[in-house]
């Protein structure tokens, strides 16, 4: 009879479901905010317990001009204000 560990099913289980969706959390991760998810990908998804976006459909969205135009402003914002991991505000 096979050794089944019930830590790496559960690790096998959480990659399998984080290569086809994203959270909510985890757009913020990628410097998101309510309005561009709102605005960029409207509503999510059922996806086990949770709610959630397709990971395609995320990264195709991220790729448009249109995203990248908002995300370069939303990071010059989050690097103005000391917010945007391993960089400073200017003149500090």
């Amino acid at each position: 009879m096979p050794y089944y560990n019930a830590a790496d099913m559960r690790a096998r289980a959480r990659d399998s479901w984080h290569s086809e969706w994203i959270s909510k959390n985890g757009l913020k991760e990628r410097f998101w905010t309510d309005k561009a998810i709102s605005e960029f990908l409207g509503q999510p998804q059922q996806a086990g317990p949770i709610l959630a976006w397709r990971r395609k459909d995320v990264q195709k969205i991220e790729n448009t001009p249109e995203f990248q135009k908002w995300l370069a402003k939303r990071r010059e914002w989050l690097a103005a204000h000391g917010k945007l991991p391993g960089e400073q505000k200017p003149g500090v």
